[in-house]
């Protein structure tokens, strides 16, 4: 037995209407458990969406993990040409980054030169530079196993003593308008 919420009369525990007053007996306790259960199964689901803290600049000697993969510049250099035949233009020069790329995560993973692009001091942003580097080996396209390591030069032309230029890398440079991350070149 069980006292009504409004006259306080002994009623039957599961009685959903109060014989003398008439009045619904309402099952409070079941609502505000309801309730405590859905304001937390929103909360955990609002909670679970937190800002990516992600670091985006870096310097030109640190070494940026993202998602498991170890990227990161081993050389920079700036030259005018490696012969008569490939030669900067009047006032420019070309500068040869070497990128290393690691794949720690436990699955197979693609690289493309092109998701790298170069800003220079104004802002502007090129993609590579076509040209053949005689001694270099150039990044290429393709895919990294779990756990392999590939290294290889990309190449832009950028005004002669430019002490702006920024390495930028897009997880994919075909969907994404953001840049994953960049180096600051010393």
């Amino acid at each position: 037995m069980k006292n009504c919420k409004y006259c306080q009369t002994e009623i039957d525990e599961k009685a959903k209407v109060c014989p003398v007053c008439h009045k619904k007996q309402r099952h409070i306790v079941r609502w505000i458990l309801l309730g405590i259960v859905i304001i937390a199964i929103i909360s955990a689901a609002l909670g679970g969406k937190k800002e990516d803290s992600f670091q985006k600049e870096y310097n030109q000697s640190d070494v940026v993990t993202y998602k498991d993969v170890a990227y990161s510049i081993t050389n920079v250099e700036k030259t005018k040409g490696e012969n008569q035949f490939f030669q900067a233009k009047e006032g420019y020069e070309y500068v040869k980054v070497t990128i290393k790329i690691e794949n720690n995560s436990d699955k197979k993973i693609s690289y493309n030169p092109l998701d790298f692009q170069m800003v220079n001091g104004d802002g502007a942003e090129a993609s590579i530079y076509s040209i053949t580097a005689e001694d270099d080996i150039m990044l290429q396209s393709g895919e990294l196993d779990s756990g392999g390591t590939i290294e290889g030069v990309i190449i832009w032309e950028q005004k002669q003593g430019d002490t702006g230029l920024k390495v930028r890398y897009y997880n994919n440079v075909l969907i994404d308008n953001d840049y994953t991350f960049e180096w600051t070149l010393d």
